[in-house]
């Protein structure tokens, strides 16, 4: 088993992250004031029999386990260099197994998740460069604890964790974003921390991405994330759940993004996200989503000054 567990984390593709769910990240860039954009996304995350990743890295075999998440990302400009934004799960369900004879069958649970508020600044920008500082507040609106228990399908049936669906602690993230942009092209790269509340582990973050748009209109994004537990909490409150949702989750993952346009400022798009290594505390499985994205501005155009009208000679 120790073997097949260490097969299947090299194997990129398999492996999900799915501690944090994903959100429009926008770089170290800010609208202009008044101008916004908005992002609703379905995303879907299936374990697929592959298993639960145990803090060693090793896998445990699981029964059926889904997660579907409805989740909605917006952002507008406030001063010059300066944007607030949020980000929330509308709505999550966790599908879970229960494979032991006696019992079976697959139990759900639906409920909202927890909202991220938050502001960047953008304190630099040198012709095609900037850098920003962002910082939020997760609202611990999902009831944390143990929902229901998680049982192996090898022999037996053992008990292997428990499933949680939110961590009923909160989270501020702070990040330090840089980012630079050709005519159609960026790169950008970000590092931060996330203090949390209760005892949790900190967190430490980062991402490199990079992306453009194609002829046509298409663009594409390729994005590495990683989260790392720093070990200062209390170990007694780490977690085995499939969800990744807890205290100690690690991983190192990849997305990747494309849209199309489909109307003047409105996107059509998915996105595929696996990990790459050092996973722990969470279930393997593709995640897949589907989005729409459009810019906005509430600031009203102006109106065209009417056009002069020639002054007609009546004398005859």
């Amino acid at each position: 088993m120790r073997t097949i567990g260490r097969l299947g984390v090299v194997c990129a593709l398999a492996l999900a992250i799915v501690s944090v769910p994903s959100i429009a990240r926008a770089g170290p860039w800010t609208p202009e004031p008044g101008d916004g954009y908005l992002k609703l996304w379905v995303k879907e995350f299936c374990s697929c029999g592959l298993g639960y990743i145990e803090p060693d890295g090793t896998m445990q075999p699981l029964g059926f386990y889904d997660e579907i998440f409805v989740s909605a990302y917006g952002e507008v400009g406030v001063v010059p260099g300066l944007a607030a934004w949020v980000h929330w799960p509308v709505m999550q369900t966790f599908l879970l197994e229960d494979p032991r004879p006696t019992i079976g069958g697959i139990q759900d649970r639906t409920m909202v998740g927890d909202p991220t508020l938050g502001l960047r600044w953008r304190f630099l920008r040198v012709e095609r460069f900037v850098a920003a500082l962002e910082a939020g507040v997760r609202f611990p609106f999902a009831p944390g604890g143990v929902q229901q228990s998680v049982y192996s399908t090898s022999p037996g049936n053992p008990r292997i964790g428990g499933l949680r669906i939110g961590t009923g602690v909160w989270d501020v993230p702070v990040s330090l974003a840089v980012g630079y942009a050709w005519s159609g092209f960026y790169l950008a790269a970000s590092g931060g921390w996330v203090a949390r509340s209760d005892d949790y582990d900190h967190v430490l973050t980062w991402t490199a991405e990079g992306g453009g748009t194609f002829q046509g209109g298409l663009s594409m994004r390729v994005r590495v994330t990683g989260w790392h537990a720093l070990g200062n909490g209390d170990p007694t409150l780490y977690h085995s759940s499939p969800s990744g949702i807890g205290s100690g989750t690690n991983y190192v993952g990849f997305a990747i993004e494309m849209d199309y346009p489909i109307a003047p400022d409105w996107w059509f798009g998915g996105t595929i996200e696996g990990g790459l290594f050092a996973l722990s505390r969470q279930a393997a499985g593709p995640v897949l989503t589907l989005y729409v994205a459009t810019r906005f501005s509430l600031v009203p155009e102006p109106t065209p000054a009417p056009a002069p009208t020639e002054e007609v000679d009546d004398a005859t």
